[in-house]
């Protein structure tokens, strides 16, 4: 199987919904620097760590701008904080030219609440989980009908809790995510940046080993990696469809239906990104 990358303008702007719950890789860039082209299924202007503290009305006019050149994701600062508010209003001013955004440091429901009550209808909001208070408030925040989907700050949170990035340490935190997804029913969760460039495959596998079906990525090398293990392998896929083929028609013993559910779940993903 192969799957066609789009330019950051068409990856970033796409309206169907399906992209937002597919999407593997979801680039973070400061719009400082310039460019819209990228591998990675979503570009998102970063305005929070992405800008410093004295350029963020700068960093806001180049959003505006690019924002001409074709609907743009950004990733907004903290609900209630003055540079949340001030790029909330930029929010507002672009109006259909808002792909979606990425709210950093979420705390709860109550700020996407207030991201989605501030922001035209209907934007897609993904939630950044950045802090031990907020993976505890985890399933309150997938559950509210305005979050598309979560995200994991992997960064932040070490630096909140004290954990080590060792996997290991991760597992728990990773884990809580991928169910409170589920549990809401929304896709699953984001990865933290996937790394080194040499590491983002091994990251990638890795968390999809424990549920997620996307990563942030920092560098443009690291996506085909990243693509490559959040992507079906074809034989995968095959031995899946196989599968679905070869079984009987009608009720099957309850403890085969995990497999096929697996099996129906894989290619529908795979079928899914090659539509990307």
């Amino acid at each position: 199987m192969s799957l066609a990358h789009t330019p950051a303008g068409a990856a970033s702007a796409a309206p169907a919904p399906a992209r937002v719950d597919v999407a593997r890789t979801w680039m973070l860039r400061s719009p400082l620097a310039g460019g819209l082209d990228t591998a990675a299924d979503v570009l998102v202007l970063d305005l929070e760590d992405g800008l410093p503290a004295g350029r963020k009305d700068e960093g806001r006019d180049r959003a505006r701008r690019a924002a001409a050149e074709a609907p743009i994701w950004l990733r907004i600062s903290a609900a209630g904080t003055r540079d949340g508010q001030a790029d909330l209003a930029l929010g507002r001013e672009l109006d259909d030219r808002l792909a979606g955004v990425v709210l950093a440091m979420c705390a709860g429901p109550a700020d996407v609440g207030h991201v989605a009550a501030s922001l035209p209808a209907g934007t897609p909001i993904v939630a950044m989980v950045e802090s031990a208070a907020a993976l505890l408030a985890a399933p309150a925040i997938a559950a509210h009908p305005a979050t598309r989907r979560l995200a994991f700050g992997t960064g932040d949170f070490r630096r909140d809790t004290g954990m080590a990035a060792d996997r290991i340490a991760l597992s728990w935190p990773r884990a809580q995510l991928v169910v409170a997804s589920a549990a809401a029913g929304i896709a699953g969760p984001i990865d933290g940046p996937c790394g080194p460039i040499d590491q983002a495959l091994d990251a990638a596998r890795h968390a999809v080993a424990m549920g997620f079906t996307g990563t942030l990525a920092l560098q443009d090398a690291a996506v085909s990696g990243a693509h490559a293990g959040f992507t079906p392998a074809p034989d995968e896929v095959e031995r899946a469809r196989a599968l679905l083929t070869a079984t009987p028609d009608g009720p099957v013993d309850g403890s085969y239906a995990p497999t096929l559910a697996r099996a129906r779940a894989l290619v529908e993903r795979a079928e899914a990104l090659a539509a990307l």
